[in-house]
C-alpha cells in the first residue's frame, strides 16, 4: 500500500471556457477570474490547473506532492544517472549490464540497499517501456520531464542560424534582464511591450491573426486598468503578517503577452497570432521552427501536465510507519545527558535531542517490490499477470484530444546567458514561472547552444504532504527520526529539495507550475574565454482557460511600424515621441509606446517580478511540519 495522494480535490474536467475571445479576464472579466465546475457533490470549484503561485492552491494542498526520504532522494539521483547515459532504455535489459548498475548503486553515496537497487532497475525497466512509445523519462512527482530525442538535431541547428539575425540589433533594442550584470540577455524578449494597463490599445470585437497584425498597428481601445482582486485577506498568513511585502499575485500594471496556437486539419498546432517580439514577416522562418519544435514535444508535454489532472498517480516509493534506532553500545548509553540542577526543562531537552541527535541512528525504510501505480490504457497488455495488487488506468492528458477544439496559448522567449571572466557564473533564485496573470502551467526549457560553458542544471524543490507523518508511531517529543528520514524539523517548512537534471545540448526538459526551479552550474570551462549558453523557452497558459494575447492586442511595437525607415530616423522619431508623450502627459494614450518609454516599462516588469518573487518564496514556504 502506497502512502495516500496529496490533492484533495480532484482535476474534475475540462471546464467551458468562456465563449468570448474578446471577453477576458482583465478585460471585460474579473482580473482574477477563473472558470468554475460542478463536482460530483455539486459544488462549484475553480476548474483551473492547480500552481504554487496561488495561495489558495497551497492552503489547500493542491500542489502537494508525496513526502520523500532521503533514500527516496537518492534512488531517483541514481536513476537520473542511468538515464542520462545513451541507451539506456535498450542496456536496461541486458542482464550483466543490470548486474553492474545494482552494484554500482550499492557502493555509491546515495545508500542503496539490495531491495532498492531492485526497485530502481525495476522501475526504470517500465519507465524504458513507456520511454520507446514516448521518448520521455520522468522521475520527479509532479511530473518534471526530460527528453533527448523528441527533437532532432536538424531542428537545433537550424534554429542557431535562424536566431543570429536575433542578435544582430541595435544596442538600444539588447536587452539584458534588470539585476543580471549583463549576462542574461532576451534575444526575444518576453517583456519588451507588455500589455500595459492603462496604455495598451485592445481590440474590443475582433481579433487578429499573423497576416493582419501589423495592419492593425494602432488601432483599439486603451485597455482600462482594473480594479483589486486579492486583498491582504486572502493570502497566506505568512505573506499577509509580511509589511515588506507589497507585490500582489495579480498585477494591476502589466500582463506579458502570449500567442494563440490552433490544431488544423493536419492534426498539428499552429501559431495563428504574432509572437511579442519576434516580427511575423521577417521572422517567420523562427515561427515555423517553434511550431516544428512545440508539435515534436506534445507527448513530453503530456506526460508534465497529467499530475495537474490526476495525481493519483503519484506516490512515495518507500513508506516509513515506525520510528525505530539502532541499538548504541552501552558505553554510549551510560553518556546519556541528565537534567542538571537548576536547568530549565526546555533547555535539558535541546541538549538530549542534540545528543541524541549526534549518536542514535534511525533505521531506514527499505524497499519492497515495485509495483507501477497508474499505467496509461496502451500499456495495460504489456503488464505481467502476476501483479498482486490491481493496477490503475491512467486518467492522462492529451493536449490534442482534450483541448484542439479550443485551442492553447503560449509565451516564447529566447535567451542567451552571457558569461565572461569577470562574470564566469550564472545561477538563478527559486521561482515559478509569472505572476497569475499569465496563468503559466509549465514550462519548456530547450538547450540549442551551448560553447565554453559547464553544462548547466534545472534544480527542483516542492512542497511535501506531511499529514502522513501524523502515522509514524514514535516516542513522545522524539524528532530525530523526521530529520534523520526525512531531512525535515518539527515546525519548519515542509519544502524539500528533490533533485536536478542536466541540461545538455538538445535536451527538452518540462517543468509544472507545482514546482520551484532555479538554474545553476551555468559556468565558464576556460575562464579565461566568454561562453554563452542559449535556451529556448516556451511557457504554456493554463489551457483550461483564456487570456489576453497578441490575437487582442495589435503589436505596439514602434520600429515595426515603420519597418525599413533608417534607424537614425527612427531614433529622432523616437525621441520626438518621448517629448511629445511628457509634454501632452494627460492624452499620452492617444500616442503610441515609445523605445524609451517601452524599455522603461521592460524593466519595471522584471523588478515587479523580482519583488513577487519574494512573495512567492514566503508563500511556498508558509506550510510547515506539525508532529
Amino acid at each position: 500500500m502506497f502512502q495516500s495522494a496529496p490533492r484533495q480535490e480532484p482535476f474534475i474536467g475540462i471546464p467551458k471556457i468562456q465563449d468570448s475571445k474578446t471577453v477576458l479576464p482583465g478585460f471585460g472579466l474579473p482580473l482574477d477570474y477563473a472558470p468554475m465546475e460542478q463536482n460530483i457533490y455539486g459544488v462549484q470549484n475553480r476548474s483551473l490547473f492547480p500552481t504554487c503561485l496561488d495561495d489558495r492552491d497551497i492552503a489547500k494542498g493542491d500542489v502537494d506532492q508525496p513526502i520523500l526520504t532521503l533514500r527516496e532522494i537518492g534512488m531517483v539521483r541514481v536513476m537520473e544517472r542511468i538515464t542520462d547515459m545513451p541507451d539506456w532504455h535498450k542496456k536496461l535489459f541486458n542482464p550483466e549490464v543490470v548486474e553492474t548498475w545494482k552494484k554500482e548503486a550499492m557502493e555509491g553515496p546515495e545508500d542503496v540497499s539490495k531491495s532498492m537497487a531492485d526497485w530502481i532497475i525495476d522501475e526504470l525497466q517500465f519507465k524504458a517501456i513507456i520511454y520507446e512509445h514516448t521518448n520521455v523519462v520522468s522521475l520527479y512527482n509532479g511530473d518534471v520531464t526530460k527528453s533527448d530525442h523528441n527533437v532532432p538535431e536538424s531542428i537545433r541547428t537550424q534554429l542557431c542560424s535562424a536566431t543570429k539575425v536575433l542578435e544582430e540589433v541595435p544596442p538600444g533594442l539588447k536587452f539584458y534582464n534588470p539585476g543580471s550584470d549583463h549576462v542574461q540577455r532576451d534575444l526575444a524578449p518576453i517583456a519588451f511591450f507588455p500589455l500595459v494597463y492603462g496604455r495598451t490599445r485592445i481590440l474590443k470585437d475582433r481579433i487578429i491573426g499573423l497576416d493582419d497584425a501589423l495592419d492593425s498597428m494602432g488601432q483599439g481601445v486603451v485597455i482600462p486598468v482594473p480594479p483589486e482582486t486579492i486583498t491582504r485577506g486572502d493570502m497566506a498568513w505568512r505573506v499577509a503578517a509580511r509589511a515588506d511585502i507589497d507585490t500582489k499575485p495579480f498585477s494591476r500594471r502589466f500582463q506579458v503577452l502570449p500567442c494563440d496556437l490552433e490544431l488544423k486539419d493536419d492534426c498539428r498546432w499552429h501559431i495563428i497570432s504574432y509572437i511579442n517580439n519576434l516580427h511575423p514577416v521577417r521572422h517567420r522562418n523562427i515561427y515555423k521552427l517553434i511550431e516544428d519544435l512545440f508539435n515534436m514535444t506534445i507527448p513530453q508535454w503530456n506526460a508534465s501536465l497529467t499530475p495537474l489532472k490526476d495525481m493519483l498517480h503519484s506516490r512515495a516509493r518507500l513508506e516509513y510507519r515506525k520510528a525505530q534506532y539502532h541499538p548504541v553500545s552501552k558505553e554510549v548509553e551510560e553518556q546519556t545527558p541528565q537534567p542538571k540542577p537548576g536547568e530549565a526543562e526546555v533547555e535539558y531537552h535541546d541538549r538530549l535531542d542534540a545528543w541524541r541527535m549526534e549518536h542514535w541512528r534511525a533505521v531506514q525504510p527499505d524497499a519492497g517490490r515495485f509495483i507501477p501505480w497508474a499505467v496509461p490504457p496502451w500499456m495495460m497488455s504489456l503488464l505481467p499477470a502476476d501483479l498482486p495488487t490491481p493496477v490503475r488506468i491512467e486518467q492522462g492528458v492529451e493536449l490534442n484530444r482534450d483541448y484542439g477544439k479550443r485551442g492553447l496559448q503560449m509565451f516564447v522567449r529566447i535567451t542567451s546567458y552571457d558569461l565572461t571572466p569577470e562574470h564566469p557564473y550564472n545561477e538563478t533564485d527559486w521561482h515559478c514561472e509569472g505572476q497569475m496573470n499569465e496563468h503559466v502551467t509549465a514550462t519548456m526549457a530547450y538547450v540549442y547552444h551551448i560553447d565554453n560553458v559547464q553544462v548547466p542544471s534545472l534544480e527542483f524543490r516542492q512542497i511535501s504532504e506531511t499529514a502522513t507523518l501524523t502515522e509514524v508511531e514514535h516516542e513522545p517529543d522524539d524528532t530525530i527520526w523526521l530529520k534523520q528520514v526525512y531531512g525535515l524539523e518539527d515546525g519548519e517548512s515542509t519544502v524539500q529539495n528533490v533533485g536536478k537534471i542536466k541540461a545538455p545540448l538538445g535536451r527538452v526538459i518540462i517543468v509544472p507550475a507545482t514546482l520551484q526551479h532555479r538554474v545553476n552550474h551555468c559556468e565558464l570551462i576556460d575562464k579565461n574565454r566568454p561562453g554563452c549558453v542559449k535556451v529556448l523557452s516556451l511557457f504554456l497558459v493554463d489551457p483550461n482557460i483564456r487570456i489576453i494575447s497578441t490575437a487582442n492586442v495589435p503589436p505596439q511595437r514602434l520600429d515595426w511600424t515603420f519597418d525599413g525607415v533608417d534607424p537614425q530616423e527612427l531614433e529622432g522619431l523616437d525621441q520626438m515621441l518621448q517629448q511629445l508623450t511628457i509634454r501632452f502627459s494627460e492624452r499620452k494614450d492617444s500616442l503610441p509606446i515609445s523605445l524609451a518609454e517601452a524599455r522603461k516599462f521592460h524593466d519595471e516588469v522584471f523588478w515587479e517580478r523580482v519583488r513577487f518573487t519574494k512573495y512567492e518564496q514566503v508563500s511556498f514556504e508558509s506550510n510547515v511540519v506539525i508532529l
